[in-house]
């Protein structure tokens, strides 16, 4: 037996499956985090998980920039003990000339010898994650900025031990001059660290940027999808409320023949 519908009827109907439609796209959403699934939003799919895996990428190319800081600041921390430490050396060395009791320049040379030693010693421990910037032998710090390592920096190590620097207790000119050379080596290398710590901050930025746009592609805003949610399910009793109406009113006109 053919069912016929009325017209009031068949379009609240309708409605109801339009609603009902909506309504589970609503809580697809909400469930996933996502506006669509891939099939449905294809284009804003694929260049949202573009900007992710570039971003992915960058985030190993961040940290290996910031195993370079840290690289960098040990050999700086390490240049600056053995300033202090030169300084202490250019004190004995000035007792040394002041005084001719062969005892007392016995002693100081005790003292100029174990500071040279600690000295070395700074600059050979002023190690990090097997980079030794200051060393009497020191590495090289090749530093990529980005995925393909089309750009990048190249921090040159700085020899300061005891043997580059080439001080003397008798001439205090000498440890004048290993006093610059550290200095220098400083700077060099500090401008450097510099330039890294920039080029760090600036990739952070860059990931963060990178995320928040392939969000924006294919993730939600949450309360507006709830709202949503809220809205299909009222909509919804009104449906079945107006389905109900009209079927009532079909039945009031048949109840007059």
């Amino acid at each position: 037996m053919k069912i016929e519908l009325s017209a009031p009827i068949r379009t609240t109907l309708v409605a109801t499956q339009r609603i009902k439609a909506e309504f589970a796209r609503t809580q697809e959403r909400l469930a996933t985090g996502r506006k669509d699934d891939e099939r449905g939003n294809v284009a804003a799919a694929y260049v949202a998980r573009s900007l992710s895996d570039r971003a992915s990428d960058l985030i190993g190319v961040k940290n290996t920039i910031g195993q370079a800081a840290s690289k960098s600041q040990t050999a700086l921390n390490g240049l600056e003990t053995i300033s202090s430490t030169l300084t202490q050396i250019k004190a004995v060395a000035q007792q040394y000339q002041a005084t001719s009791d062969p005892n007392q320049q016995a002693a100081l040379q005790n003292q100029f010898n174990v500071l040279a030693q600690q000295l070395d010693n700074f600059a050979r421990d002023s190690s990090f994650g097997g980079t030794n910037l200051i060393s009497g032998s020191p590495d090289t710090l090749q530093i990529p900025f980005n995925e393909d390592g089309s750009s990048s920096l190249t921090i040159s190590g700085q020899a300061s031990d005891s043997a580059a620097l080439g001080s003397s207790i008798t001439d205090t000119a000498s440890i004048d001059a290993a006093q610059q050379q550290v200095r220098a080596a400083a700077q060099a290398i500090g401008s450097s660290a510099s330039a890294v710590e920039i080029r760090e901050d600036f990739t952070s930025k860059l990931v963060n940027s990178l995320e928040e746009g392939a969000a924006k592609l294919v993730e939600v805003d949450l309360n507006e999808e709830a709202a949503k949610a809220i809205l299909a399910q009222t909509r919804g009793a009104l449906a079945v409320i107006s389905t109900g109406l009209a079927a009532q009113s079909d039945r009031a006109i048949l109840q007059l023949f």
